[in-house]
C-alpha cells in the first residue's frame, strides 16, 4: 500500500479533485523518504555501502585507486577495520589472508643491492595469489568488469599504509 492511499485513510471524509494532487505529492515524498531509510540502512555497514564508500576510505586514511572496483574499496575498508595492529612478518601476513591474498615476506639482508647498511629496512613482498572480484548485483555498480583482479594494488596500499615509517617495501609477483 502507498502512503498517498494511507493518507487517503486518514481523513474522516473522501477527498477529492485539489486535495487528490496534495496527498499524491505528500504519498510520494514520503515514499521517497522510505527509500531513503532502506539505503541509509545499507550504508550503515562498509560491506553493503556504496553512497558511503569514500567516507569510510577518508575515516579509514585510505585513498582509493581510480581502478577499484565497488568490492575492492569495500575489502580494503574491512580490513583496515578489522586490523589490530603489529610490526612483524606473521602479521602482515595475515593481513594479506584477510583480504584473501597469498603473500611470502622476506626481509632482505643488510649490505645488499647498494643499499649499504640501511638494506636491513627492506622487505620484498611476493604475491603468490590473488583474489578474483566477479561481477554481483547490489554490490557492484555500473560499468564495472564482470570479472576483475586488483593486481594487489589494494594490498599493496594497505602494506604502504600500515608498514613502519622508516622500512622500504618492494612489490614482486610470482
Amino acid at each position: 500500500m502507498s502512503h498517498k492511499d494511507v493518507i487517503k485513510l486518514l481523513f474522516p471524509l473522501e477527498l477529492s479533485g485539489v486535495f487528490d494532487n496534495d496527498i499524491a505529492r505528500e504519498g510520494a515524498q514520503l515514499d521517497s523518504v522510505e527509500a531513503s531509510a532502506g539505503q541509509l540502512q545499507r550504508e550503515i555497514v562498509p560491506q553493503t555501502c556504496d553512497v558511503t564508500i569514500a567516507d569510510w576510505e577518508r575515516v579509514c586514511g585510505l585513498t582509493p585507486v581510480s581502478t577499484d572496483t565497488l568490492q575492492m574499496r569495500q575489502a580494503r575498508v574491512i580490513a583496515k577495520l578489522r586490523e589490530y595492529g603489529g610490526l612483524s612478518v606473521p602479521y602482515f601476513i595475515a593481513v594479506a589472508a584477510t583480504m584473501g591474498y597469498t603473500v611470502t615476506i622476506e626481509e632482505l639482508r643488510a649490505n645488499t643491492d647498494g643499499y649499504g647498511v640501511e638494506g636491513i629496512f627492506r622487505w620484498r613482498v611476493t604475491f603468490t595469489g590473488t583474489p578474483l572480484y566477479y561481477f554481483r548485483s547490489g554490490q557492484s555498480r555500473a560499468g564495472e568488469r564482470l570479472v576483475d583482479g586488483p593486481l594487489a594494488t589494494a594490498l599493496e596500499g594497505l602494506f604502504t599504509d600500515l608498514k613502519p615509517a622508516h622500512t622500504m617495501i618492494i612489490f614482486a609477483y610470482s
